[in-house]
């Protein structure tokens, strides 16, 4: 029987779930003292990684297991600490992202044990360096009886810095933290500069056992829902993948590709121009469901410097890839009043491709250091059957009134005013072909209409993305999920 990984609603824990009978008392577990090779700035260190929880003895079916407790400790090697050098931070603070395995025999899943430290701790100048990580887990819940082993698999960190050490060189910095493509990592601590993410891998033939769960009651459903459990719907198995249509930029030679998927959700709005009828359509508030950092790219070397995050979306409305209906009236040729509501559909997965410096401190003096974020989209437009109006007249364009799929790509950048980030978002522009509608009209043939009033070139797009709301926690949240972003009415500079 499969497992499911559900997240606590409202942060809940071990003491209370015991309290409502669902599972036994936690018991601390003994540290699993682990090893990992880490890519740092100056290449791969091997750190010892000492990882604490309580774990419940026991558990029923169908109900929480819910780990508490959980501590992660990394002790830093002499050679990582002095490749943090060049970041010249004199403090750090780190986020943890444990991966762990819930296994039922044959059956089960992943999750991650998120973390990050209470208080910034001092770079050392010389030395090892000893950082330590807290933080409320996802639950996980049994669908059968039997032993759900919880086995430790890789860690993503993210380091950011408090106090710089010495004034970094370059450009002035954006009025936001986000100046750097790796600044879109949602850092937990909100540091305002620039932060490196680390990626660890176990070091084979350790025994990474973290805990186990005696699992006993009558099987339970296959899967779990809770509407309280995350403020985005779940996403497919294995998460979202890139749109091939629009393949990510080729690495630098010399560059670290890694993973660090961290799933959420936000809402955009904006607005699409008509060029030929002066005018633009209001795109009402589209929730979208996001799969962040899919894959990641670095290069260190001063004179490459290059960082490259990508990132992957899907619109959702009532389960629909499109944004919501849209009404706009125009003038038709200038003078004739007319009314219709559109639907922009979404075909494929949204690219989300950010790349700027990987270190905000290796870029020249008086040359621009900003991170470019390219949104490519596959759209088609729909006129809504029914909602047509000319000078006040219904007119039938029948049910299939639409244009061929077409690419829509929108760029933002850390430059602009107010500036884009993937993770805090911002303003996305660019110009838009239509293309030719057809199948327009009842009884006669109203495609020619469309076409010259609507298709063609250099249709001006700004959209505003909201910022993201992560599933693990983190993010902008409001109380039932992402916020909805104010439409930027005017195209910002940059």
């Amino acid at each position: 029987m499969a497992l499911v990984a559900v997240l606590a609603a409202g942060g809940l824990a071990a003491g209370s779930a015991s309290a409502s009978g669902t599972q036994s008392a936690a018991a601390p577990s003994p540290s699993a003292s682990l090893t990992y090779r880490c890519q740092f700035p100056a290449g791969p260190s091997v750190v010892p990684v000492s990882v604490s929880a309580s774990v419940p003895a026991a558990g029923k079916t169908g109900k929480l297991i819910q780990p508490a407790g959980v501590s992660l400790t990394m002790a830093l090697p002499p050679a990582a600490v002095s490749s943090l050098a060049r970041l010249h931070y004199a403090t750090l603070n780190a986020a943890t992202r444990l991966t762990v395995s819930a296994s039922q025999g044959p059956g089960g899943t992943s999750i991650v044990w998120p973390g990050i430290t209470k208080h910034p701790v001092p770079r050392p100048a010389h030395g090892g360096l000893t950082l330590t990580t807290t933080g409320t887990v996802p639950s996980v819940t049994a669908s059968s009886a039997g032993e759900v082993i919880l086995t430790a698999a890789g860690i993503s960190v993210t380091l950011t810095g408090g106090k710089a050490a010495v004034p970094a060189p370059g450009p002035a910095s954006s009025p936001t933290p986000a100046t750097s493509a790796q600044a879109a990592i949602p850092a937990a601590t909100g540091a305002a500069r620039p932060p490196l993410q680390v990626s660890c891998t176990l070091v084979p033939g350790q025994r990474a056992t973290l805990g186990t769960v005696l699992v006993t009651g009558r099987a339970a459903r296959a899967a779990l829902h809770s509407a309280d459990a995350s403020p985005c719907p779940p996403l497919p198995p294995g998460g979202l993948k890139l749109n091939p249509r629009f393949p990510p930029p080729k690495p630098p030679p010399g560059s670290i590709v890694g993973s660090g998927p961290a799933p959420g959700c936000a809402f955009t709005a904006g607005y699409a121009d008509a060029r030929k009828l002066n005018g633009a359509v209001f795109l009402q508030p589209a929730f979208t469901n996001v799969d962040l950092f899919v894959r990641t790219v670095v290069n260190f070397d001063p004179k490459v410097n290059y960082a490259e995050f990508d990132n992957v979306a899907v619109l959702d409305f009532h389960g629909k890839r499109e944004f919501p209906p849209s009404t706009a009236t125009f003038l038709t040729f200038g003078f004739v009043p007319t009314t219709a509501t559109i639907e922009l559909m979404e075909h494929g997965t949204v690219n989300i491709f950010a790349v700027g410096p990987a270190l905000q401190s290796n870029c020249k003096p008086h040359q621009p250091c900003d991170t470019i974020a390219t949104v490519a989209s596959r759209l088609s437009v729909r006129i809504v059957p029914g909602s047509v109006k000319v000078n006040g007249v219904p007119l039938d364009v029948g049910s299939h009134c639409e244009t061929p799929q077409f690419d829509a790509i929108l760029t933002g950048t850390s430059a602009s005013n107010p500036p884009y980030n993937v993770v805090s978002g911002g303003p996305l522009s660019g110009m838009v072909t239509i293309p030719k509608f057809s199948n327009c009209g009842v009884g006669e043939n109203l495609d020619p209409i469309f076409n010259s009033a609507i298709s063609g070139p250099r249709n001006f797009n700004l959209l505003t993305q909201g910022p993201v709301c992560f599933v693990l926690g983190g993010g902008v949240c409001g109380k039932h999920g992402p916020v909805i972003p104010d439409p930027i009415l005017h195209e910002v500079s940059g």
